[in-house]
């Protein structure tokens, strides 16, 4: 590998861990993206490095968000419940079955999406330090849907349960992005033994991109609580926009 691409690979995945910590999604929309669009892997390679990268600043994030008491667990651990077996299942026999050809028109129209998803639809936010009690049906139906959209597109277990966990559970924005990094770190873990188990990732591009992604994520997730909703989920919005419409373009 040449010094550019290892350099470019620590770049993407320092500016991703820093943006998708921040936000609670992990990048894995933006790293799928980077990875078709800059370095021209195909759909499930890109998928498979993406979830084993993004699981590094999911585990990241949650560690530093989870000292610092802004994540739900019981949320969280009623929401994996649904996800991590789907988003294991989902890596070892559905990612290399979505058509190459389709593959960056699929992710594309799908970003976009749900940028419209996190503008239009809002609910009112629970008080501060108001309890939460867990819709256990309802997370762990929704948890089985995030499951097959992060194993086998590598997007969703951020990118979608942030919003969500703020409409379902009305969880203010900065506690949805706490609370999703240790969904993201659970889903991503079963994600990434599927892919792995059927050779998905690109194990070259790993030491570049592992280190890029923990840095990143330890200064992202140092902003914790700092932000408003207002501005964590317009960058959610923004990011989905920026790494949707070039996939989307791409595949007209």
């Amino acid at each position: 590998m040449d010094v550019q691409t290892a350099v470019g690979l620590f770049l993407l995945a320092l500016s991703i861990g820093v943006y998708g910590s921040i936000i609670g999604a992990g990048g894995g929309f933006l790293m799928v993206a980077g990875l078709v669009l800059v370095f021209d892997l195909n759909g499930a390679t890109a998928v498979g490095t993406s979830v084993v990268t993004t699981l590094a600043i999911q585990v990241t994030g949650a560690y530093t968000y989870t000292r610092k008491g802004l994540v739900e667990r019981p949320v969280a651990l009623w929401f994996v419940v649904g996800s991590m077996p789907v988003a294991f299942l989902s890596a070892i026999f559905v990612a290399d079955r979505v058509p190459e050809d389709t593959f960056e028109l699929i992710i594309g129209v799908l970003l976009l999406a749900l940028a419209a998803f996190v503008v239009f639809v809002r609910r009112p936010e629970l008080p501060e330090g108001s309890a939460v009690e867990p819709k256990r049906a309802a997370l762990i139906g929704s948890g089985s849907l995030i499951g097959v959209l992060s194993g086998a597109l590598g997007v969703g277990s951020g990118l979608v349960t942030v919003p969500l966990l703020g409409w379902l559970q009305r969880l203010p924005a900065h506690r949805a992005a706490a609370t999703t990094t240790l969904i993201g770190s659970l889903s991503g873990l079963a994600a990434a033994v599927g892919h792995t188990a059927v050779g998905n990732p690109r194990w070259s591009f790993m030491p570049f991109l592992l280190t890029g992604a923990v840095v990143g994520g330890r200064v992202g997730s140092s902003s914790a609580g700092r932000l408003s909703a207002k501005t964590v989920l317009g960058l959610l919005a923004g990011g989905l926009v920026v790494a949707g419409l070039p996939l989307l373009i791409g595949a007209l």
